[in-house]
């Protein structure tokens, strides 16, 4: 009997979960369900894994226990399925040096020995970025390697950090700080973290190539730090609003390229337009206003005035070095 539509659909993810606690009472198999699976399979999957009074079910994998709690019928957990789709797409993360910065040298050379005969599903030299810095953090430095894998520690535990770092003026800092998240820049290519100094609970993102040295101190952090609050203070009071014509593709593009921005969109279907408000951390305003001159005349900037006005600087800056003063 086929049970499952796809490999790791969501009912195989689901039921995957539940085998591999062992033992689970009905109240716990129902909250698993609801966690993993979709709205309305709390109607479904339950009727389908539970046994009835004679310990009968359709998918036959659980059995009653003598307490009456849900056991699994198989003696290991269930094995996890790897297609060759996967595996292909697996080789090819391996080869970039960013996903890397997210694993052990030991992890790196497990999966390279496991995906040796493996072909990578892309090549990084099939891309080419025309839109972005040069400068970009050295992700293969042994240096910078021991340095993000310390503060992804300390954001993972809570814990605090005694960092040094050089100022984009040269000067050496030293603090004493909480990351509380690292967020990757496509644009300036570099990794950054989000930072509560302490005691003085002071914020700051600071660029990790220009850490010097961090170090874990040992101190967890308890308290609870209220993320949305945090960067709802670095939030700008008022969004950008554009609106893309339907030319090019722009609409496409444009999507794809905010994806990770808060933003609120609407598209006119009958002129193909769309008109989107943008939400932005303030200390990414110069970035955030170059991403959207390179989509040219296909992207019309309509507010807030003080940005507009901006914009119409950098243009002038940008006339003035093609023309001259004229």
């Amino acid at each position: 009997m086929k049970l499952f539509s796809e490999v790791y659909g969501a009912y195989f993810r689901c039921t995957e979960r539940i085998l591999s606690e062992g033992e689970v009472t009905e109240k716990r198999l129902r909250e698993i369900v609801t966690q993993s699976a979709f709205r309305d399979s709390l109607l479904f999957i339950p009727e389908k894994l539970i046994p009835d009074k004679s310990g009968n079910s359709p998918w036959g994998l659980l059995r009653r226990s003598e307490s009456g709690s849900l056991c699994s019928i198989l003696s290991k957990a269930p094995p996890r399925i790897i297609t060759s789709l996967q595996k292909s797409w697996l080789k090819a993360k391996l080869n970039d040096p960013k996903f890397r910065l997210f694993l052990s040298d030991e992890d790196i050379a497990a999966l390279s020995q496991r995906l040796k005969d493996v072909r990578p599903l892309y090549n990084r030299e099939y891309f080419r970025e025309f839109d972005r810095f040069t400068d970009g953090d050295d992700y293969d430095d042994p240096h910078y390697r021991e340095v993000f894998g310390t503060v992804l520690r300390a954001v993972r535990d809570n814990e605090l950090l005694s960092l040094e770092l050089i100022s984009r003026r040269g000067k050496r800092i030293t603090k004493n700080a909480l990351p509380l998240r690292i967020e990757y820049s496509r644009k300036n290519d570099k990794f950054r973290v989000y930072c509560l100094t302490l005691p003085k609970r002071e914020e700051y993102l600071f660029n990790i190539g220009r850490i010097e040295r961090a170090v874990l101190t040992g101190k967890h952090i308890t308290t609870e730090t209220d993320l949305e609050e945090f960067f709802n203070r670095r939030r700008c009071e008022k969004p950008v609003t554009v609106e893309v014509s339907g030319e090019r593709n722009a609409v496409e593009r444009f999507m794809m390229e905010f994806a990770a921005f808060e933003k609120r969109s609407e598209l006119d279907l009958a002129t193909g337009k769309c008109h989107a408000s943008v939400y932005y951390d303030m200390q990414d305003e110069t970035e955030l206003l170059i991403m959207l001159l390179g989509f040219g005349p296909v992207l019309k900037i309509t507010g807030p005035e003080d940005f507009l006005e901006k914009v119409r600087e950098r243009v002038e800056k940008q006339y003035e070095l093609f023309y001259g003063n004229e």
